[in-house]
């Protein structure tokens, strides 16, 4: 590699790491897993509330990784935008060199780290304190290696791809296709297909059996909260992909995809397509996901630019080091880079910036100021199940049924059409739970007072059923306390003082 293209790629990796950290975010949900964590390292089992064995997050490698981080003294959160950060790394040198090695030292690898460094979903999702780099890495790599024709790819694909499916459950739907694909190519011998099964089962099923006896569930009970959607979770599926595709700027990079096909698809490059149309068929199956910045594509993007890239190099062949013409980098450098444009306007940009305020700002508050106001033994109720009973550490239900088995295998009408991960809900069942504290509406107010319009968002579905019951108006009244110059509403059970 020349001296002043590993500088460039340098480079390019400090511009990732700068513009994840921009965006100064920890989504919610991250610290779902990191209450486990510490429950975990406390002692007190890989629970989110003490004594309940519920499986409320889907990426075990990482919840206990975190644990580790928890059991050492160190800080989760600091430590979950290290590794992610240090993963989003490796994958941009990972993607740069398989395009020089593949695509016979083309110059265009060097726009592989312009393109991931400039997506803003790779990005954000380098730092935002979930297990998605992670997860992107070891599923690029594993990708790469099963597409190799090295005699022990299967072997190193089985590894890499084993660890992802223990990170998050979807990484068996890669090892399934990177095995498939070997086994009807008849690139490698029965033999060597047989061990990698056995390596990749080896390392995935000792953790459903595990689950099974822990939890008493082969899935995790998130995958329960967010299924049943349907044909609409479907249709919501695939506005996902139009909007990622379309205004975000995710077309930049497909769009020179199908440059692969003016040269007769090579083995790796068949790999890659296969695993990217498999997972978004699979993206549109469940209904795409709430979070911002596209997390859901993620572990694609690095695949998808690779397969452009390589399009690329058949369509400007220069075997070699010979030079593509200035005019035609430049140009392919601003295409790819145009995403970029998304993490500093449009609707996503917007997302982050407040669901940044409603963190830091509300739920953190919130949560701080029930651990030092409530009772030890108090018991909440959240719709956001995520910063408020991580710092308030008391007992919680989620009402959204993320982490409670109820409500995340109730039947409801609608599913698929209201926001994915957010519309299951049974508000009779909460109140027969007689929490102490029922915190429907999680924003702090200037002032004190109650309407139900203050009270309609999309992350508290059943407000309507809450408030018309009977049993509810008997046994909870609406208090609000002051915290700084501002004001918190919640309702309180009235026996509870």
């Amino acid at each position: 590699m020349p001296r002043i293209e590993s500088t460039f790629v340098l480079v390019l990796a400090g511009l990732l790491v700068g513009h994840a950290l921009f965006f100064h975010y920890t989504v919610d949900d991250a610290f779902i897993s990191f209450r486990y964590a510490e429950n975990y390292a406390s002692g007190d089992g890989l629970v989110y509330n003490v004594g309940d064995r519920v499986e409320g997050y889907t990426n075990f490698l990482w919840t206990v990784g975190m644990a580790l981080v928890a059991a050492l003294g160190q800080d989760p959160l600091f430590w979950s935008r290290v590794v992610g950060l240090a993963a989003g790394i490796a994958t941009l040198f990972l993607s740069y060199a398989v395009i020089r090695r593949r695509c016979h030292d083309h110059p265009v690898a060097i726009l592989a780290p312009v393109a991931l460094a400039a997506n803003g979903a790779f990005a954000l999702w380098c730092a935002a304190g979930l297990e998605t780099s992670a997860f992107t890495f070891f599923v690029t790599a594993g990708l790469l290696a099963g597409s190799s024709h090295k005699p022990r790819a299967p072997i190193w694909s089985a590894c890499l791809l084993g660890i992802a499916a223990v990170t998050r459950p979807e990484g068996a739907l890669f090892f399934a296709i990177v095995w498939l694909h070997s086994a009807f190519s008849r690139r490698q011998s029965l033999r060597t297909l047989a061990n990698s099964a056995a390596l990749f089962a080896a390392l995935v099923l000792p953790l459903y059996a595990w689950r099974s006896g822990y939890y008493g569930e082969l899935l995790p009970n998130t995958w329960y909260a967010k299924s049943g959607g349907g044909a609409d979770a479907i249709f919501r599926g695939i506005r996902y992909l139009g909007t990622y595709f379309g205004p975000f700027g995710g077309w930049t990079s497909a769009a020179l995809v199908p440059l692969v096909f003016l040269v007769r698809l090579r083995y790796w490059e068949r790999t890659l397509l296969a695993a990217v149309i498999a997972w978004l068929l699979y993206v549109v199956s469940v209904g795409g996901d709430s979070l911002a910045f596209y997390r859901f594509l993620v572990p694609i993007i690095p695949a998808i630019t690779i397969l452009a890239l390589s399009g690329v190099a058949k369509l400007f062949p220069a075997i070699g080091g010979a030079r593509v013409s200035p005019g035609r980098m430049a140009l392919l450098f601003v295409l790819l880079a145009l995403p970029v444009y998304s993490s500093f306007r449009g609707q996503m940009a917007d997302f982050v910036t407040e669901d940044r305020a409603r963190i830091e700002y509300h739920w953190k508050v919130i949560g701080t100021w029930l651990r030092e106001n409530a009772d030890p033994d108090a018991t909440i109720a959240v719709t956001t199940a995520g910063a408020i009973p991580y710092y308030s550490r008391l007992r919680t239900i989620d009402m959204l049924g993320i982490t409670d088995r109820h409500i995340a295998r109730r039947k409801m009408k609608g599913m698929g059409q209201g926001f994915a991960g957010h519309e299951k809900n049974d508000m009779a069942y909460v109140v027969r739970q007689r929490p102490t504290y029922i915190l429907h509406y999680t924003f702090l107010l200037p002032e004190p007072t109650f309407t139900t319009g203050q009270f309609k968002t999309p992350w508290n579905p059943g407000l309507k059923d809450l408030l018309e019951m009977k049993e509810f108006d008997e046994a909870y009244q609406g208090e609000s306390a002051p915290i700084g110059k501002m004001h918190f509403i919640y309702f309180k059970q009235k026996d509870s003082e």
